[in-house]
């Protein structure tokens, strides 16, 4: 099954919302090399192969970054992060870049996370490795906040560090895996959306299964 429409448009919404647009490389709160929409660049040959320009200084026309352009870029921004990068924005870094990534290249990465994200999150979570129901069966907000781990957290880490939260989700027990979702390297606000979007769907069933019990 392919994402429901509904799900990816507010995921398009609420990641950006999280994670901010960046057109240029920046050190994210563990030092990792970041551009676009959370986009890690995980080393110089990753960042070689993005689409960054070089702006004209006079006019608006672009000029397409070479490989080692690219690659000094990377290293630089890599070299040079200070010692407490909690205290710093991205924009901090503008500073010390001057290739960009257009919007729509920055779309493209984010909608290709996306969908990455949504196979690696329908092999784990699905009847075969014992779950009661696929991924695409789940609620909406579970979808989401599953989406919002795994953009954080990466496919391995979700699927071996997180046991209790993974036992939670196996018998859907939407309360129990929001009491466990909390990660320590991301904001409070964040930690909260993803509390809050399981908690939602415990209520929900909660409310279903109160109504069902009245008319039997």
């Amino acid at each position: 099954m392919s994402l429901k429409d509904s799900v990816k448009d507010a995921l398009l919404e609420q990641i950006e919302r999280l994670e901010g647009r960046v057109n240029h490389f920046y050190l994210d709160s563990v030092g990792r090399v970041t551009i676009g929409i959370g986009h890690h660049v995980a080393s110089e040959a990753t960042a070689a192969e993005l689409p960054l320009y070089i702006p004209r200084m006079f006019g608006w026309w672009l000029r397409k970054a070479t490989v080692e352009e690219k690659q000094a870029e990377y290293q630089f921004v890599q070299l040079n992060g200070p010692e407490s990068l909690h205290r710093y924005k991205a924009s901090y870094y503008k500073q010390f870049t001057r290739l960009i990534m257009l919007d729509e290249d920055i779309e493209k990465l984010l909608l290709n996370h996306i969908n990455s994200f949504h196979d690696e999150l329908c092999r784990l979570y699905n009847r075969k490795n014992g779950f009661y129901r696929d991924f695409d069966e789940l609620p909406d907000e579970v979808q989401m906040a599953l989406f919002d781990m795994i953009f954080n957290l990466g496919m391995t880490n979700l699927r071996s560090a997180w046991p209790k939260f993974n036992g939670a989700m196996k018998i859907e027990d939407w309360k129990t895996a929001a009491e466990e979702s909390r990660r320590r390297q991301v904001s409070s606000a964040r930690n909260h959306y993803v509390r809050d979007l399981l908690l939602v769907a415990y209520q929900k069933e909660a409310g279903f299964e109160a109504d069902r019990s009245k008319v039997s």
